[in-house]
Formats: C-alpha cells, sequence, structure tokens
C-alpha cells in the first residue's frame, strides 16, 4: 500500500509540471558543483572523472532541511543509516559497514569512531558547500579505511560580497530546535569567516510513563573560522579550525518507586576539535601542489550517577566513569600534472598519518604512558593516466604502506573511461583496498569477574578488492530536456576480516578469521527540463554473502536486499518557490545473530520514508522560508524476525527514526 501512495504522490508532482514556463538560465552555481576535487589529480568535471562521483550540493541541503549528514544521507541509494540513542548514526555502503567508509572535512580525515562508525549526526550542514561521495575501493588516494569508499565533505571557503552575513533557525516538532549564524569578509586578496550553530533535541515523550525514553535528549553546539589567503591567481593558503560539543543524557528508570525511590543515570559529554592548514601552488608550467597539515582531536566522558528522588541528589558512581580521547595528524604532499589534450598526466604523493588514543581499557605494552596506545601510517602513492586513444583514458597506480604495527600494504588500482562520439561513456574499474587495525582493535583490554575481552596486537590489515563497471546513456539532449540512463554493477571482497571472536563463554578476542563478500547491480534515471524540473529515480540490489554453516541459507550463498530511492524538484521561475519530495524504500535486509551459542539467520522487515518540503524565496532571494513534512509514513522502529516471521525478542528492534514531524525554517542573508 505504501508503494502505492509513493507513486501516487510522485505522479501527482510530476504532473504539476504542464502547469507551467521555464527558463533557459543557466546558473554559475550549477556549473561549479560539475568541478570535483575528491580522488583527482586537479579540480575536474564530473563528466570527465574516471571514478563516479555523486554530489550532494548546497542547493540540496537547504531543499532538504537536514540538520546533520546522517539526515541527508537517510534517502541515499545504497546508503544505509542506523541510529543508536547513545553511540549515535552508523553509515554502510555497497554492503560494507562504517569502518571500511572513510569520512573527511576537506581531505582531513575525522577521528573518534564508535565501533568503527563516525557518527554522522555530530556533523551540522551549516558551514557545508557540498558533499562528494565515492563508492569503491579509494585506499590508492586516501590509504586506510577507504577500501568501501569516501565522503568527503567539503565547507565553504568563498564568497561574492565583500561583507555577507547569514541567520538561520529550523523548529520541528519532534523536539529538534536549531540555530546557526555565519559572517564573512572579503577583501581583495584574504577572506575570513566565522560560522556558529547550536542545535538541541528535547525528543517529544514516546511512552505514557517512565524516564527511559527511546530516544535521549542532546544538545550541540559548534563554531567554525576560516582565513584564507590567495597572494595571486596561482596560489592559495587556508587555515580552519572547527570546534564541536555535544552532551546527551540517558536517563535510566525510576527504580524501588514506593519506598526511597532512585535511578541510575549516565551523561555522555563529547568534544571535537580540529585545525587544518592547507596549501596549493600552480606552476608556470600548470602543474599543481598541494600541502595538507591536520590535526584532528576526540574525547568522550562518560559520567555514571545514582539520582535520588527524595534529595534530588546526584551519587557519583566509583568505577562506572569511562573517558576515550583520540587525536590523529595528518601531513600530506602532492604533486600533479594534468593538462588538457595531453596524453599522459601524473600524480605524485606521500602521506603520513599518526593516530593516538587514551582510555582506561587500553593495554599497550609499548607505550610508557598507562592508559595510551598510539599508531602511525606512511603512505607512498603515485598514479597515471594514459589517453589511449582518443575518448578512451586508463587511470592506474599503486600505493605502498607502512604501518608501525603491522609492516607494510601494497594496494594497486586501475580505472578506465571509454566515451566514444556516440551518446554514452563506460566507467570501469578494478580497486585495491585495505583497513589498519584500529586501535581498540589491537590494544582494548575488558577482564573481571563477567568479562574477558582482548585486543590482539598481532592483528593483520583487512584487505580489499573492489569491482566496478557503470554505464551512462545520454538517450536525450535537446534544447533544456535532458534524459540520462546508467546502470552500474558492483562486486567486493574482503580479506582478513577483523572479528571480535568467542574463544569462551566470557573470553573474546580481536582475530582476523572472516572473509566477506557483496555484490549488486542498479539502475538510475536522471531527467531534468531547463530549471524548472529535476527528477531521480534509482533502484539498486545488494547481496551479502553468508558465511555461516548451518543457517537456513546456503553457505557462500547471498542474501539479496533492495533499495529503491526517488527525488523530484519543481521549481517555480518567477516566483522562487521549489516544491521537493524525497523518497526511499529499503527492502528486507538479512543479519545474522548468536543465540545460545550457535548463529542464526534473521532479517529486518522493509520500510520507506517519505518526505517533502517547500522552499520560497522573497526580497531578491535574501529571505528563505523552508517548510514540510519529515517521516511522514511515520516509522520509528523494525522488528528483528527470523526466517520462519516470529519476532525474535522486543530488544532487537532496531531504531530508525523519531517519527512524523513537520518543520519550519527561516533563513535571512544580507551582503553588501
Amino acid at each position: 500500500m505504501r508503494v502505492v501512495i509513493s507513486i501516487v504522490f510522485l505522479a501527482f508532482l510530476s504532473d504539476l509540471v504542464a502547469q507551467y514556463g521555464v527558463t533557459d538560465s543557466l546558473k554559475m552555481s550549477k556549473e561549479l558543483d560539475q568541478i570535483v576535487i575528491t580522488a583527482q589529480f586537479t579540480p575536474t568535471d564530473t563528466r570527465q572523472t574516471v571514478n563516479s562521483v555523486r554530489v550532494l550540493n548546497r542547493k540540496t541541503i537547504e531543499q532538504k532541511s537536514a540538520i546533520n549528514l546522517q539526515e541527508l544521507l537517510q534517502t541515499e541509494t545504497n546508503i544505509r543509516i542506523s541510529q543508536d540513542a547513545i553511540l549515535g548514526s552508523t553509515i554502510s555502503i555497497n554492503g560494507l559497514k562504517g569502518e571500511n567508509l572513510k569520512i573527511l572535512i576537506d581531505g582531513v580525515p575525522i577521528v573518534g569512531r564508535l565501533n568503527g562508525n563516525i557518527d554522522a549526526g555530530q556533523i551540522p550542514l551549516n558551514t557545508i558547500q557540498k558533499i562528494e561521495i565515492i563508492e569503491g575501493a579509494q585506499s590508492l588516494i586516501y590509504g586506510s579505511e577507504a577500501s568501501g569508499g569516501v565522503i568527503n565533505i567539503i565547507t565553504r571557503k568563498s564568497q561574492l560580497a565583500a561583507l555577507e552575513t547569514e541567520l538561520n533557525t529550523q523548529y520541528e516538532n519532534n523536539g529538534f530546535r536549531s540555530l546557526a549564524a555565519r559572517v564573512g569578509i572579503s577583501k581583495k586578496k584574504w577572506l575570513f569567516q566565522l560560522n556558529g550553530n547550536v542545535t538541541q533535541f528535547v525528543p517529544v515523550t514516546d511512552t505514557a510513563t517512565g524516564r527511559d525514553q527511546l530516544w535521549n535528549p542532546k544538545k550541540q553546539k559548534s563554531v567554525r573560522g576560516l582565513f584564507r589567503f590567495m597572494p595571486s591567481e596561482r596560489s592559495d593558503f587556508r587555515i580552519s579550525a572547527n570546534l564541536l560539543t555535544e552532551s546527551v543524557d540517558n536517563l535510566g528508570e525510576k527504580k524501588r518507586i514506593v519506598f526511597k525511590p532512585y535511578a541510575f543515570d549516565d551523561y555522555y559529554f563529547t568534544d571535537r576539535f580540529d585545525v587544518n592548514l592547507f596549501g596549493e601552488h600552480w606552476t608556470k608550467s600548470k602543474n599543481l601542489i598541494q600541502a595538507t597539515l591536520g590535526w584532528n582531536t576526540f574525547s568522550r566522558i562518560k559520567n555514571s550517577y545514582r539520582y535520588d528522588f527524595d534529595t534530588a541528589f546526584n551519587e557519583l558512581l566509583d568505577g562506572m566513569q569511562d573517558t576515550t580521547t583520540a587525536s590523529g595528524i595528518i601531513t600530506r604532499l602532492t604533486y600533479a600534472s594534468e593538462k588538457q589534450g595531453k596524453k599522459w598526466n601524473y600524480l605524485l604523493g606521500l602521506e603520513n598519518y599518526y593516530e593516538r588514543a587514551s582510555g582506561t581499557r587500553l593495554l599497550d605494552t609499548t607505550s610508557v604512558t598507562p592508559g595510551q596506545a598510539y599508531t602511525n601510517d606512511l603512505g607512498v602513492f603515485g598514479s597515471t593516466k594514459i589517453m589511449i586513444l582518443e575518448g578512451f583514458t586508463l587511470q592506474t597506480g599503486a600505493r605502498y604502506t607502512h604501518n608501525l604495527r603491522y609492516g607494510s600494504a601494497f594496494t594497486p588500482s586501475t580505472w578506465v573511461l571509454w566515451q566514444p562520439k556516440l551518446p554514452f561513456k563506460i566507467k570501469s574499474s578494478w580497486a585495491y583496498g585495505f583497513r589498519s587495525p584500529a586501535i581498540k582493535e589491537l590494544f582494548f583490554s575488558f577482564v573481571d569477574v563477567n568479562h574477558f575481552v582482548k585486543g590482539n596486537p598481532n592483528l593483520k590489515p583487512e584487505k580489499s578488492l573492489n569491482l566496478r563497471t557503470e554505464i551512462v546513456i545520454n538517450t536525450i539532449n535537446s534544447g533544456k530536456a535532458t534524459l540520462n540512463l546508467t546502470a552500474a554493477g558492483f562486486y567486493n571482497v574482503v580479506s582478513n576480516r577483523i572479528i571480535l571472536t568467542a574463544l569462551g563463554p566470557v573470553h573474546y578476542e580481536y582475530r582476523n578469521v572472516d572473509n566477506w563478500k557483496s555484490k549488486g547491480a542498479s539502475f538510475r534515471a536522471n531527467l531534468n527540463y531547463g530549471e524548472w524540473l529535476s527528477f531521480q529515480s534509482e533502484v539498486i540490489t545488494t547481496g551479502f554473502h553468508n558465511p555461516n554453516d548451518g543457517v537456513q541459507a546456503e553457505k557462500d550463498a547471498f542474501l539479496v536486499s533492495s533499495d529503491w530511492s526517488n527525488d523530484l524538484s519543481i521549481s517555480i521561475p518567477g516566483s522562487r518557490v521549489n516544491w521537493n519530495v524525497w523518497h526511499k524504500f529499503t527492502g528486507k535486509t538479512p543479519f545474522f545473530y548468536n543465540q545460545d551459542g550457535t548463529t542464526q539467520q534473521g532479517y529486518t522487515n522493509s520500510w520507506h520514508m517519505l518526505n517533502t518540503g517547500f522552499t520560497v524565496h522573497f526580497f531578491d532571494k535574501k529571505l528563505r522560508f523552508n517548510t514540510g513534512v519529515k517521516n511522514i509514513f511515520n516509522v520509528k522502529q523494525l522488528q528483528a524476525n527470523n526466517n520462519n516471521g516470529i519476532h525474535i525478542e522486543a530488544s532487537n528492534q532496531q531504531n530508525l527514526h523519531w517519527g512524523r514531524n513537520f518543520y519550519v525554517g527561516i533563513t535571512w542573508q544580507w551582503h553588501n
């Protein structure tokens, strides 16, 4: 029934296009959005890249009224988001989990993974210009953790006016409140920008009584500053700093209600801070030199209390507190030669990434400081791009990485782009990737009466192979109308997979014991008509490998799940009104779980996410008004079932969303 509703809703919106005229103005911002930098030698038009780059631009962010990266990616095909009220969100791509996905901000990796994942809910979007997503292994350019793909978050770094200011506020009836401000000053060769953001989430009570709710109250504050100096057209230097603080309240259920009631409460405090230095220079021979120095820190504190309701007193519980910190320093230097029309171009790079972590449950016998551990990756990489024939480009290269703990890794990769004069092009890749063992996997130590969980300093890196082919056909390209059809397929193999392995009733240890595979195919249609109509629909089917014996599916079989996403945007020229609807269907998803010491196969139910919103501009686009509805079907949780369709247990429900909510936002911009 929900599929029918979604189709009818999309068809109704599409039918509205016959009522309005079109405009043939082509905005500069649209052209700039086609220029990408992620995994490229130099800034490149997306139509000329050897790898497939998906771009989410500023217009998309504003139309969807997304508060953070987690919400923005929730309706993207082949990206799956799950949420935990304490740990935050997790992202998977192409059937690979978050530890195989590298998230960057302006090319600098984000530290502070919890269970291998970066919480996308801790990345606000008020300072973001666009987001570039590449699926498939990119370890040649970006090293460890890029074996499944890369998400590069590109911040705002330019403005047209000498003075620009912006104030944005958004209210959602589910409890979200946000306020963001920006000011930028530009004068000839230099630019200064300052951004601030405050977000508060006070969730609507989801049960009639009780303090322990499905979603926890959360507060976030962030500030970002940028200074940019451009002494000439060929040189650019930038320094930026970003600070984010977050607090999460996890209130426990009231105990012993009649006599001296009390509860156990947990409070989580997270701090993220980074400073990045970047410089680039174009030589007289039009070669590009880029250098990056980035320092990224993460701190998470857990405070546990016993709250007495009679005295309103919080008693700090001994032995229940926890502090985890992590920091990363990246130094990166690249030299690229890429000239239009030249048959041979190249990229050379040197990168060093040092990461250190501390915590009460880390035990590194080589560290002079108790509770601290560190690791280091030194990588040298090179890639060459050869135009073998007109319209046929081959890019190949390799990366050599020396790791302080396990030794070395060698990762070659090859991409092919064929653009004949016919209206289609083919992109294909054979790319290797790797993931160095995380500090937690190497040095975790948690031993008490009920637990014996150990890291393993002898872990080897995970290694992966990604095969991908994409065919794009421009079926219509006349006047204002364009229709592009894209078919793609992928295959992933991960060997030496690092798994927390059960060695006894309470004895667990991280080991290289597993291989993992995924494969899939997709079909996408993109229809555009001037600046007036934009419609995209994509279907993808992913097969998840079954490595287990004794379950219903045959060992080494692929368990299939499908996604279907739709995005329709209608703009009314002249009145500056936009109507957007975005929808995603996530199919029944297989998983494996342990029951009474044996591995069992289960699945989570399919679900739909349907959102719609209006964007209206006033006063020459100085004032923007957004309103709409998110999660129209009011999906909150998914029940986990076994293969007989029987619920496993209530605790295995997967939290998805806080339910249907209405939002309204206002943005005021001023420039001189």
